[in-house]
């Protein structure tokens, strides 16, 4: 990898902000941004019931001390994307870095790879979104594989720019862009309240969905 780049600052969205992401379930999120934004369906939470939601602090390619600089570099309530190019030979996230992560405040970890000790990242309850796990991990010889920190990375088509806002729940993981957050947030609360009054409303109820298929032409037998 020939990118050598360390960027040290990041324009991040408000932790108010970020908190209102983190209530609002990753479909909801998807319907506001128009079905964009999702990763790919290969990228699953590994600790079940926890919510991943930060603003993203990049590190792109595997090697080691790159991924530790951007550890390094997030600040409380930052989530680090780790980009390993969708490796699923090695692990390149574990156990012990997740607690090191979390004794920092860091919000939890997105890697395009696979991770391992999975056990640990539930036990200490670490938000982490990866392919999934391997026991193996990498041995690189430290700072020779070349990489970057916070960096525009792609994954699965979808672009993260430092200081989005990755949501992951059990349905998937959304990447809201930063400039997108507060719009985001207010159309999502709004559908929320309308589609809690609508089935309110209409509990018990029948949904009206034959007579509506008759008015299109459907036969009704």
């Amino acid at each position: 990898m020939s990118v050598r780049e360390i960027r040290t600052e990041i324009i991040r969205p408000s932790r108010s902000e970020i908190t209102a992401l983190s209530r609002v379930p990753v479909a909801s999120i998807v319907d506001a941004l128009g079905k964009t934004g999702a990763l790919s369906y290969c990228l699953r939470l590994q600790t079940p019931g926890l919510v991943l939601c930060g603003s993203a602090v990049t590190a792109l390619g595997p090697d080691v001390t790159v991924r530790r600089a951007a550890i390094d570099l997030a600040q409380p309530g930052d989530l680090v994307v780790v980009a390993a190019g969708g490796n699923k030979e090695r692990s390149c996230f574990g156990g012990v870095t997740a607690a090191h992560m979390q004794s920092r405040g860091i919000a939890g970890v997105l890697v395009d790879g696979m991770v391992r000790d999975v056990a640990e990242l539930r036990r200490i309850a670490f938000p982490t979104v990866a392919r999934g796990t391997t026991p193996l991990n990498y041995d690189y010889p430290a700072g020779r594989e070349g990489g970057a920190v916070n960096v525009p990375v792609d994954i699965d088509g979808v672009r993260i720019t430092p200081g989005d806002v990755v949501v992951g729940d059990e349905d998937g993981t959304v990447v809201v862009p930063r400039a997108l957050v507060a719009a985001v947030i207010a159309k999502t609360q709004a559908a929320m309240t309308a589609e809690d009054e609508k089935w309110w409303a209409r509990r018990g109820q029948s949904l009206g969905a034959v007579q509506q298929l008759a008015d299109t032409g459907y036969k009704i037998i």
